[in-house]
This record gives C-alpha cells, structure tokens and sequence, in this order.
C-alpha cells in the first residue's frame, strides 16, 4: 500500500520521505512525495 502525501494528498508512488513536524511540542513523521520534499526542503534552507 502506498502512503498519502501530507501536503498534496497524492499517493507516494516511486519515493517516500518522512520528515518530523512538532506541534504542541509533540513530534509527528509525515510523509512527503519527492515533489512536495524538494519543496519542503527549499523551506527550510530559507
């Protein structure tokens, strides 16, 4: 079974990223798809 991208809600077909999201200093793995990981990634280096 495929996971869900978080952001997009597509389907992860060829790759899955997991990345921690804190919320109310508790930490969540979502998924990510290769496209919506790069983006996240360009986030993150500002």
């Amino acid at each position: 079974m495929d996971e869900t991208c978080f952001y997009c809600q597509s389907e992860c077909a060829d790759q899955v990223h997991y990345v921690s999201f804190y919320t109310a200093d508790e930490e969540q793995e979502k998924a990510l798809c290769a496209e919506c990981y790069q983006e996240w990634l360009q986030g993150i280096k500002g």
